[in-house]
């Protein structure tokens, strides 16, 4: 087993630019309502919207009249002039569902995945879904459609779960299976009910062998002859509780020890694992674990893709961006603060929204949340 000394790096680094991604909004004064893209306020409309659904690139919203509208680029424009009954926004396509249509808004365009669908799932680089009239599983990804897998009876799968770019599920013989990358496969186990998804790898518990796998670069293994105690799944990695109170990481194919103890919580979004004792907050970004702070218990830490949110012990907000800490670039004491993706929203004074990118803090006076 490698020791942690050459793959991780404890540090702070202070920084003053943090171009992060995601798209802001607010209502002024006037009820009219805004868009923060990358420093710049526009104004979107001079009425009341609902149902509003932000990306990186994106914002899409229904207006007065009850037409689904994006703003993308620069640019808005009315998409649908009915109400979609689901949207999900995934980082860069708006993926809805028009009566029994499933559409996907990407690039500046929208297009029809499917004529009628069941149900259906998006997250950040994969959309799965079940075809009405077939029953088939379908995926998109990278523009492409592909079969999952195809029905023997009325039902397909037994259960599945979306990752990022990555799909699990037991057919109906209970086998477990993974897709990904456009190819179906067979990790050789059955009656599998405990498994989540990250980014490229899924982890698993066999309970009929008593064992902790991992899928990972097209293949299974077994990570741990006994059953962990608690795990979180992340982009390409995986940390767990041993059977002896370790806490352990995967990473790349590698197999590290984190702790000798047993962390308070343990926490994963995208490219994030976030952990912490009684003492410390730390962060596994990258392949480098961050002691990022002296911690208080009952704080909650805000996970963004690559990014961690928090108020210190002087109620101060620190921010954590791929590697880089963010002190002291705000003096108001904060009513609320939240994440668009990696974007970090501040709400403070009697009216005032604040969105902090690239270093700097962009305030407007507002009339709601």
């Amino acid at each position: 087993m490698q020791k942690l000394f050459t793959a991780f790096i404890f540090s702070f680094l202070f920084s003053s630019s943090f171009a992060q991604d995601g798209l802001g909004y607010y209502y002024d004064y006037n009820n009219h309502f805004y868009v923060f893209d990358k420093g710049n306020n526009i104004q979107l409309e001079s009425n009341h919207v609902d149902s509003i659904r932000a990306g990186i690139d994106y914002l899409a919203y229904i207006d007065y009249r009850g037409y689904l509208r994006v703003y993308y680029k620069g640019e808005t424009q009315t998409i649908e002039e009915d109400l979609p009954s689901v949207m999900i926004a995934t980082p860069y396509a708006l993926v809805y569902k028009m009566a029994q249509r499933l559409m996907v808004f990407e690039h500046g365009e929208k297009k029809q995945l499917a004529r009628a669908v069941y149900q259906f799932d998006a997250q950040e680089n994969l959309v799965t879904w079940v075809d009405l009239s077939s029953i088939y599983i379908y995926a998109y990804e990278n523009g492409q459609i592909n079969i999952i897998e195809k029905s023997v009876s009325a039902n397909v799968i037994k259960s599945g779960l979306t990752g990022i770019n990555i799909y699990a599920y037991s057919d109906v013989s209970n086998n477990f299976k993974i897709y990904y990358a456009g190819q179906v496969y067979e990790t050789g186990s059955t009656n599998i009910t405990d498994y989540q998804c990250g980014k490229n790898i899924v982890a698993y518990i066999d309970g009929f062998n008593n064992t902790f796998n991992v899928f990972y670069n097209n293949k299974s293994r077994v990570i741990s002859d006994h059953i962990p105690k608690s795990y979180s799944v992340a982009a390409n990695m995986v940390s767990y509780v041993d059977y002896d109170d370790n806490f352990m990481l995967y990473y790349n194919g590698t197999i590290l020890p984190l702790e000798s103890w047993v962390p308070a919580v343990q926490n994963a979004r995208n490219n994030i694992i976030e952990y912490y004792n009684n003492t410390d907050l730390k962060i596994i970004y990258g392949g480098k674990n961050y002691t990022v702070d002296r911690f208080i218990p009952d704080q909650r830490i805000l996970l963004g893709p690559n990014s961690a949110l928090y108020l210190d012990n002087n109620h101060r907000p620190k921010y954590f961006y791929k590697g880089k800490i963010a002190i002291d670039f705000l003096t108001e004491q904060v009513n609320d603060m939240y994440l668009i993706w990696d974007l970090p929203v501040f709400r403070y004074g009697t009216n005032t929204i604040g969105f902090y990118y690239n270093g700097k803090i962009y305030d407007y006076e507002t009339n709601k949340y």
